[in-house]
């Protein structure tokens, strides 16, 4: 669930990494299943890098583990979420959250909790993340509607 960015992106200038996919708390099984998604986010960011880029990645990585610290916890959450959640469409139940000023996403998942297939690359898992971000929530609940409707998630 990880946006488009790697360690590569800050050696080259790239500057702060992104936020990533908002993932809220209760998104996640149990505590065991959020450190190794973290695991797998870092190892990751990590792939192909060695010396001083790597190092500076994983400053960048400390950084923003800082930042989240450093926030309140239910502060930025509660501004994140959308009205535009739990929306049912088919099978599928889509939820809209907000990345940034004007930069709304959405998670689909399968509203039976079966694992769901990703068209493009092939993959399987609990759920999916419209790639485009939109202006309103309204509106990346549609981007997952219309990729639904394109079979991209099935």
């Amino acid at each position: 669930m990880l946006d488009a960015w790697t360690a590569s992106d800050v050696a080259s200038g790239g500057g702060v990494f992104p936020m990533m996919s908002a993932q809220l708390d209760l998104d996640f099984a149990s505590d065991d299943h959020a450190r190794a998604q973290i695991d797998a986010a870092v190892s990751y960011l990590l792939r192909d890098t060695s010396g001083a880029a790597r190092d500076h990645a994983v400053e960048a990585i400390v950084e923003m583990v800082r930042g989240v610290a450093g926030r309140s916890p239910h502060s930025d959450t509660a501004s994140n979420r959308s009205p535009m959640t739990g929306v049912t469409y088919r099978d599928f139940v889509i939820d809209a959250y907000r990345r940034d000023v004007d930069r709304w996403r959405a998670t689909i998942r399968r509203a039976n909790g079966k694992k769901i297939r990703i068209a493009f690359p092939p993959s399987v898992r609990d759920e999916a993340t419209t790639t485009s971000d939109a202006i309103t929530a309204e509106k990346a609940v549609e981007f997952a509607r219309m990729a639904i409707d394109a079979g991209e998630v099935l």
